[in-house]
């Protein structure tokens, strides 16, 4: 399903390239929560059951490309289209209500 009308599908810099996930990604955002801080809270961890799954993640995915809005965008290298990470705007967050908050998370190794 494509963006609703009107709505910016991706954004290029020189370097990055900010775009919708795609459901394939999935291991992608799923080796950033294995990345997390410790000291994060539990709702952001992985639980003790493993969860979220590369598949809860692919699902949570394919829901959000069917909301309206934009979502959690993924963060790609131009040169090479690999996924770094994500960044976008929550609307359910931990902050004021009807304030969004700033989202972001890139790979380790993406850092620098």
């Amino acid at each position: 399903m494509g963006s609703p009308t009107g709505l910016l599908d991706t954004l290029e810099t020189e370097r990055l390239t900010v775009r919708r996930r795609r459901a394939d990604e999935a291991a992608i955002y799923r080796q950033l929560w294995t990345e997390r801080d410790p000291r994060v809270p539990p709702h952001r961890q992985i639980d003790p059951d493993g969860r979220p799954t590369v598949e809860d993640i692919a699902a949570e995915i394919r829901t959000e490309r069917e909301q309206p809005g934009p979502g959690i965008l993924a963060v790609a290298r131009k040169d090479t289209a690999d996924v770094i990470g994500y960044c976008g705007l929550v609307f359910n967050g931990n902050g004021a209500p009807n304030e969004p908050e700033l989202a972001y998370e890139l790979l380790r190794a993406a850092h620098g």
